[in-house]
């Protein structure tokens, strides 16, 4: 039997924490996560989103001077709605391509069947701590974990809250699932394929890094674009994975997408709008007859890139009844991310 580490003199940690003091960010998130890979431990995890936090905090990060966007032609130039592509057709000539002049990219078949049953566990797990919390057991698990670090450094306000009003849970309070969905974007070579996309080291982002379980709406909702309230000068991009087949005509709430590239932000709190910064769901047919709202069929391990200027929203019928699980996770060009949506180390 594999005895757990002694989280008190654990040599990985002590690594990490050496290549950390040196600046030595990036390598000291790698060793450590190397190590968890092998052994999983709460106390690794937790000081690995310290560490990928502290690494952001302590780095100098210019905006940058490279010529942006990094491909200008569309090898999509012959499709009308949403680009689709495979797995492995997937890299930053593709993204920027889906994202930049058709405002998404979706990739069919990115996550594996065993690791959407990893992360459908997760989920459960982790609103199922965060439920524990919740009533008084105050226990921490590797699965809901809230960093004291996190808490003490950043004022955090409602967004927990409103995350959780929405059925999710931030990605930072789950230690053990924000290892495995770091070991899916590690798999899929994400951070150099974001690194070329954005231009500049990407980071991810606290606020904004969801694990979901949503149930049915019980109504028409708005639409949004995140420019919106992060800022149209952002340089972001947003990896959406459905962990449920949803969407299309299925009884499981996917996503819409008008499916066309904005260079602008919609008007807001008009046309029956619930809030000031969403979209009344009467304008987009208005604002937008060249492009009529699409609402994609997923399959479980589908994924959908889109940026802060897509209008999306949730999708919605009274013949839904099922629970959608999902990941989002809004990623940032370091130079160029909304500091109150708390930007750390990928």
């Amino acid at each position: 039997m594999t005895q757990a580490p002694d989280t008190s003199t654990d040599a990985a940690i002590h690594t990490a924490n050496q290549l950390a003091a040196q600046g030595q960010w990036a390598e000291a998130i790698d060793t450590l996560g190397a190590a968890n890979r092998e052994q999983p431990d709460l106390a690794r995890e937790q000081r690995l989103i310290e560490l990928r936090l502290q690494g952001y905090e302590n780095g100098n990060w210019p905006e940058s001077q490279a010529a942006w966007p990094p491909y200008t032609d569309d090898v999509f130039a012959d499709v009308t709605g949403i680009p689709e592509i495979t797995a492995a057709q997937l890299d930053a000539h593709a993204l920027a391509s889906g994202v930049l002049h058709h405002g998404s990219l979706l990739v069919r078949q990115l996550v594996p069947d065993h690791i959407i049953t990893q992360l459908k566990d997760d989920i459960d797990k982790a609103l199922a701590g965060k439920e524990a919390f919740a009533q008084g057991k105050r226990t921490p698990t590797p699965w809901f974990a809230p960093l004291p670090y996190l808490n003490n450094k950043y004022k955090l306000g409602v967004g927990r809250k409103f995350i959780a009003d929405t059925g999710g849970i931030w990605a930072a309070d789950s230690p053990r699932g924000m290892a495995h969905v770091m070991e899916l974007y590690r798999q899929l070579g994400l951070r150099m394929i974001l690194q070329d996309y954005l231009g500049d080291t990407p980071c991810v982002s606290v606020r904004k890094w969801v694990l979901r379980r949503v149930a049915p709406l019980e109504g028409e909702p708005d639409w949004h674009q995140d420019g919106r309230f992060m800022g149209e000068d952002v340089r972001s991009v947003n990896l959406w994975i459905a962990l449920s087949d949803c969407g299309g005509d299925s009884d499981t709430p996917g996503i819409d997408i008008v499916p066309k590239r904005l260079d602008h932000i919609t008007p807001t709190g008009t046309h029956g709008a619930r809030f000031d910064w969403t979209v009344g769901p009467a304008l987009v047919p208005e604002a937008y007859p060249d492009a009529p709202a699409v609402r994609p069929a997923f399959k479980a391990g589908d994924a959908l890139f889109f940026d802060h200027m897509n209008l999306h929203r949730t999708a919605w019928s009274p013949t839904m009844r099922h629970n959608r699980y999902a990941i989002e996770c809004w990623f940032f060009a370091a130079g160029m991310s909304p500091l109150q949506q708390i930007p750390m180390l990928l």
